[in-house]
């Protein structure tokens, strides 16, 4: 009965050690890793963690290494080196002559399970342009969130260019530089915003430069409900009465009759002024006008309070007070 009982209380002390052990969190060199898919020519960095898979040295596979701030590493057998910088193939080469001398034949490789140290450039339209710093695997949408978001005056299409190391761009448009070592092609922005297509909400690599440009815009100043610029998106114009509905329609205020468009002509220091009578437009008496991007369509107050030309175009040439709406 005794031996019955030891042994009843032995199985329950192993089966509570096994249940610990699952349960306990992992220690830094024996934490279950997450392998990620480097990039062909992935270069290291401060704060990249690694495996190591080296031939007859089993107590060493598997364990988390991570590279300090000072782009050094210290690894058993072989002490502190310099990792940041190199390329997986590189530092891979660089341990086989260190270990040489101890082992025969080491074959070492290296397994990059985190990333620390993957800047990116956002360059244009966003809230936060700069270099930002990813880690692990990150989208278009992500990134362009971490740069704060697309400015109202967002063009429709986003540029993103390449280094040749990390090969092609996944995009139907995209074209490869060889001169430049780089691949280059571009994306809806509507599509990402809208998740229209999730395969062009691509993983940015590590030095990859995103350029938001900035949109076409029409401008419609004076006796409207929303005065402001309106991009443009992909259309190269749009009738005044598509703007007036964006611009939520006239004032009871508003001379209709003499409406202007202010026009910059290429090579000309002012802008050409076009009278447009709206009310003959909006009754269809009169043909629509197309507007052209950096049109100002400028609509007078009714009661004779006259406002410079002059003074609306350069309050939209430097942007002062003129709200940016996205339409069409």
């Amino acid at each position: 009965m005794r031996v019955f009982i030891l042994i009843v209380i032995l199985s329950a002390a192993t089966w509570a050690a096994h249940a610990l052990a699952q349960d306990a969190p992992p220690s830094e060199n024996n934490a279950k890793v997450t392998l990620l898919s480097a990039p062909e020519g992935y270069v290291l960095g401060p704060g990249d963690q690694f495996s190591l898979e080296i031939a007859d040295l089993e107590e060493l596979n598997g364990k988390v290494h991570r590279i300090d701030g000072d782009g050094t590493v210290t690894l058993p057998l072989v002490g502190r080196v310099k990792a940041a910088g190199l390329t997986l193939p590189q530092f891979e080469a660089l341990l086989d002559d260190k270990l040489s001398s101890q082992l025969n034949e080491p074959h070492i490789t290296v397994t990059v399970t985190e990333t620390l140290s993957a800047p990116v450039t956002v360059l244009g339209s966003v809230n936060t342009p700069g270099v930002h710093q990813i880690k692990g695997n990150q989208s278009l949408a992500e990134v362009l969130s971490l740069a704060g978001g697309l400015k109202n005056d967002a063009g429709y299409r986003v540029t993103i260019t390449r280094r040749a190391e990390y090969g092609p761009l996944p995009l139907k448009d995209a074209a490869i530089d060889t001169g430049n070592k780089v691949s280059t092609g571009s994306v809806d922005v509507s599509d990402i915003i809208d998740a229209k297509n999730p395969a062009e909400n691509i993983r940015i690599m590590p030095n990859d430069v995103i350029t938001v440009p900035r949109a076409k815009l029409v401008y419609v100043i004076g006796e409207v409900k929303r005065s402001g610029g309106f991009t443009l998106e992909q259309h190269q114009s749009v009738p005044i009465l598509q703007v007036l509905a964006l611009a939520e329609g006239l004032t009871r205020s508003a001379a209709k009759n003499r409406a202007v468009i202010m026009r910059q002509q290429p090579g000309a220091p002012n802008r050409t002024e076009i009278k447009v009578d709206l009310g003959k437009i909006m009754s269809g008496r009169d043909k629509d006008v197309s507007l052209l991007p950096d049109d100002i369509l400028f609509v007078p107050n009714s009661l004779g309070r006259e406002i410079s030309l002059m003074a609306i175009a350069t309050a939209v040439s430097q942007g002062t007070g003129v709200a940016i709406w996205r339409g069409f």
